[in-house]
C-alpha cells in the first residue's frame, strides 16, 4: 500500500467508525460534524475544506500535512500516523513505505477516487488490494486473539466508572473497570482525547488511579486493543480560579494571593523569574481556569463578557496571542486574539465547526493587545455573535444540540492578564461574575 492508499484506508476506517454511510453521499453538514468530532477527540481543528480535500471532494495536488495525517490517525484510534502506517503494513506483510513527500495524486468526488500514480511500484492487482483493505478493516475491529470486538455487546461485557478524590487541582481519579472479557487483548484507560494520556492496565484488574493536572470536561475511555468500548463524562473542577504555567510532566502552579488582586488576574514577570521559569527563547504558556457549576447555563443561549490583554511581545511571543476557551460538555468555543499582523495564524472553534484564517475572515480578532481588549460572546437560539472592542468580529449558527457550559479558561504566550469576566443568562442575570478586587 502506498501513502495515498494508506490515507484512503484511514478515511474508510473513520467512515466505518462514524456509521454515516458512504462518504460519496456526504454533504457539507456531514464534514462540519466530522470537523467538530475530530476537535472533541484531538483538540486539533481541521477545517471543512481540509476534510473535503482529504476525502476527494475538492481537487488538491498536495499530500496532507503531517499534522493533518497525525490528527486523522489519532481520530481513527492510533497513536499517530506512523503507528497507523506501520500497523497497516504489518497486516499486509508489505515493506515500509517512504514518508509522505508533500505531493498527492488528485482525488475527485464523483462517486469514487481517481488516483494518478507516479511510480510503477504503486500498481497493485485489484484482487490483492481488496484483500489488504479487508485485512486492515478486520485488524482494527478485532483483538489480538481474533475476537471481533466490534460485534460484542460492550455494555454487557465491559464496565467502566470513575470517582475523583479531590475538589481542586491536582486531582486523582479512581477508575473502576471490568475488562476480563478482553482475554488476551491489551487493555488501556485513557484520561481524555489525548492518546498520550493512555495507560495500559491488566485485563484481570479492577482498579486504576490516575492524576489530572488541569481542570476541564473530559471523556474518559476504556480501550480494548484499538477500540474504545466504554467512555463516560468526567468533570474535574478547578475549585475557583487556578493559574498555572504549562510544562511537562507537572505544571507550575501559583497561589491565589500571587495572581489575584488589583482588579485582575496577573502573573508578574518578576514572579516568573523568581520561580526560574524560562522566558527565552520560547516563552511558556500561561493559563487561567475557572471550571465548575454554572447553574445549567447552556451554549445556545448565554452572554459572556471579559477584558484581557497581553503586553508581553519578546522573542516568539511577538504576536502577543491570547485564546479564550468557553468549556462545554462535549464541545467548546475558542476565541483567538492577537496583533493584526498575526491574524493569518488564527483558528477559532464555534461549538461544532472549526475556522481558520485561511478560509474565514478573522481580521476582527486582530487588535492592540498592549491595552485592555473587550470581548463579548453572545448566543441566541444557537446563533453565536462575537464582538471585539465593540465591533462584530464573527457570527455563526451552529447545528449541534446545546451543551451545558462548565467554565472558562485563558491561555497566553509568555504573560497575560484578565480584567473581568461575566457569564449571564439570555435575560442578563449574572451566573458568574468577577472583577478580581482584593
Amino acid at each position: 500500500m502506498n501513502n495515498i492508499e494508506l490515507l484512503q484506508q484511514c478515511c474508510r476506517l473513520i467512515e466505518e467508525q462514524l456509521g454515516w454511510g458512504s462518504s460519496d453521499n456526504w454533504q457539507n453538514q456531514d464534514f462540519e460534524a466530522l470537523s467538530s468530532r475530530i476537535f472533541e477527540r484531538t483538540q486539533v481543528a481541521l477545517s471543512v475544506s481540509t476534510l473535503k480535500r482529504v476525502w476527494g471532494k475538492v481537487k488538491y495536488d498536495n499530500f496532507p500535512s503531517l499534522t493533518t495525517l497525525n490528527t486523522l490517525a489519532i481520530f481513527a484510534g492510533f497513536e499517530h500516523w506512523r503507528d497507523y502506517r506501520q500497523q497497516q503494513l504489518a497486516v499486509s506483510g508489505q515493506a515500509p513505505v517512504p514518508e509522505p513527500d508533500g505531493h498527492m495524486a488528485s482525488l475527485n468526488g464523483h462517486g469514487g477516487r481517481t488516483v494518478k500514480r507516479r511510480h510503477i511500484g504503486w500498481y497493485i492487482a485489484p484482487g490483492v488490494l481488496v484483500i489488504l483493505v479487508i485485512a486492515g478493516w478486520m485488524y482494527n475491529r478485532t483483538g489480538k486473539n481474533g475476537v471481533p470486538v466490534s460485534g460484542l455487546p460492550d455494555g454487557a461485557r465491559f464496565s467502566f466508572s470513575s470517582q475523583p478524590l479531590a475538589a481542586g487541582i491536582p486531582n486523582s481519579v479512581i477508575f473502576n473497570y471490568d475488562a476480563a472479557a478482553a482475554k488476551n487483548d491489551s487493555v488501556f484507560i485513557q484520561q481524555s482525547w489525548d492518546p498520550k494520556r493512555r495507560f495500559r492496565v491488566p485485563a484481570t484488574g479492577h482498579t486504576y488511579t490516575s492524576i489530572y493536572y488541569y481542570p476541564g470536561f473530559f471523556k474518559a475511555k476504556l480501550v480494548i486493543g484499538k477500540r474504545i468500548v466504554k467512555e463516560h463524562d468526567l468533570c474535574i473542577p478547578s475549585n475557583g480560579w487556578l493559574a498555572a504555567v504549562d510544562q511537562e510532566p507537572v505544571p507550575v502552579y501559583f497561589s491565589r494571593e500571587e495572581f489575584i488582586g488589583d482588579g485582575a488576574l496577573r502573573i508578574p514577570l518578576a514572579l516568573m523569574e523568581k520561580m526560574k521559569i524560562p522566558m527565552h527563547p520560547q516563552p511558556p504558556e500561561l493559563r487561567y481556569y475557572n471550571i465548575g457549576d454554572l447553574h445549567g447555563l447552556k451554549n445556545d443561549n448565554f452572554i459572556f463578557e471579559t477584558e484581557v490583554k497581553n503586553d508581553y511581545k519578546e522573542g516568539t511571543a511577538i504576536c502577543q496571542p491570547a485564546d479564550i476557551y468557553i468549556h462545554c460538555e462535549g464541545s467548546a468555543i475558542i476565541l483567538p486574539l492577537g496583533i493584526p499582523g498575526c491574524v493569518g495564524e488564527m483558528r477559532l472553534m464555534a461549538v461544532d465547526t472549526g475556522f481558520s484564517a485561511q478560509g474565514a475572515d478573522l481580521s476582527g480578532f486582530g487588535c492592540n493587545m498592549s491595552e485592555w481588549v473587550k470581548v463579548r460572546c453572545e448566543a441566541r437560539n444557537k446563533h453565536l455573535q462575537v464582538w471585539v472592542n465593540g465591533k462584530e468580529a464573527f457570527n455563526y449558527t451552529f447545528k449541534r444540540a446545546p451543551d451545558r457550559i462548565v467554565g472558562v479558561s485563558y491561555r497566553f504566550r509568555g504573560a497575560g492578564a484578565v480584567n473581568a469576566v461575566k457569564f449571564s443568562g439570555p435575560d442578563g442575570t449574572a451566573v458568574l461574575e468577577d472583577t478580581f478586587d482584593d
